[in-house]
């Protein structure tokens, strides 16, 4: 746990640069220093978020009286209240999102530099709540501006996974595209049946064909949502093709196994990442084989140890704690029949 002391005036430089300049703040942006930091920035944007809530709670009442008003004042103190308890789960649950994320990525499986990102990414949290003020004058212009921050994070995530955490650009461009993709779907599908609501309410005296056009509105919505699952499918078929160039297809003469018995049928560098990533003191090894040659690692006291076996002998890790991140590029050189792996580390003879 670091004990730096929290500066203000670093908390304001970095929440400009992270706005500003998403690329070249996540380039230096640290990823060790302890909790410390995360969760104070977590506090202050979800205190800013909840100071614009509550204002605007105050405001939507402010022509009330008596305890119309009384009850719209306390209902906005305890969204400011909320704000601030939402940021820090926020932070903490946003950080296991990163975190998978930035598996699937090869990056960083650092959970603090993951809730470090998540940090540094929530100075949007109070640009959102202030815009979300929009939604009482016009709701379309409130959903635009709702619209263009989530983007705009989407392209600050992009940042942190490929500066901060490493990850693979090609991976992590495909995912944000993917999740973009889908933003603007259920934003589209939003717009319309705002819309279609909207039509509703002018006409709701006219009780004569009001249920037809709750009909009307219903299939309609039924037939968007049927299309964000087609959208979903291709999407998905699309990532999938994009990652089969990206890291190879399915290969077929190898073998995969774990210390609990667990095998991989399907074999390429996105299954064995993910079956590494699994493995912890109690599944401490996993083998991948092809005929009489082999790559195998064990769980060691801090990382992992590595040994293989081919035509030239046997031969082990003189390095005992290996990184995970060396580990799966080892897996997957061998996988892929490129022996420039063995150039990640010295080796000695284990026979």
């Amino acid at each position: 746990m670091s004990n730096e002391k929290f500066s203000f005036q670093k908390f304001i430089e970095d929440s400009k640069s992270a706005v500003l300049n998403p690329k070249e703040h996540f380039t230096t942006l640290s990823t060790t220093g302890g909790f410390g930091e995360p969760v104070i920035k977590a506090v202050i944007y979800g205190f800013i978020a909840g100071i614009f809530v509550l204002l605007w709670s105050l405001l939507n009442i402010s022509g009330g009286t008596g305890l119309g008003s009384l009850f719209g004042g306390a209902v906005g103190i305890m969204a400011f209240i909320g704000s601030i308890i939402g940021a820090l789960i926020g932070l903490f649950i946003g950080g296991v999102i990163v975190l998978i994320i930035s598996a699937i990525c090869s990056g960083s499986n650092d959970y603090e530099a993951n809730v470090r990102v998540v940090a540094a990414m929530m100075v949007l949290t109070p640009i959102n709540a202030f815009l979300n003020i929009f939604n009482g004058f016009s709701p379309v212009l409130g959903n635009i501006f709702g619209l263009v921050v989530n983007l705009y994070g989407l392209w600050m995530l992009y940042h942190a996974l490929n500066q901060t955490l490493k990850a693979k650009e090609e991976t992590s461009k495909i995912i944000a595209l993917v999740l973009g993709a889908l933003v603007l779907l259920f934003a589209i599908i939003g717009f319309g049946t705002r819309k279609k609501l909207n039509s509703l309410e002018k006409r709701f005296g006219d009780y004569e064909n009001i249920s037809k056009e709750y009909e009307k509105a219903a299939i309609k919505m039924a037939e968007n949502f049927e299309e964000v699952a087609r959208g979903i499918a291709e999407t998905t078929e699309e990532m999938t093709d994009e990652i089969t160039k990206a890291y190879g297809d399915i290969e077929v003469d190898y073998e995969f196994e774990m210390a609990n018995g667990e095998t991989a049928k399907k074999i390429n560098s996105i299954s064995l990442t993910v079956a590494l990533k699994s493995l912890d003191k109690d599944n401490n090894f996993a083998i991948l084989s092809k005929g009489d040659s082999f790559v195998q690692t064990a769980v060691g006291e801090e990382d992992y140890i590595v040994e293989y076996r081919d035509d030239s002998g046997y031969f082990r890790s003189v390095e005992p704690n290996i990184p995970f991140e060396k580990v799966v590029v080892m897996f997957t050189g061998f996988l892929n029949e490129d022996d420039s792996w063995k150039e990640i580390t010295e080796w000695e003879t284990a026979e």
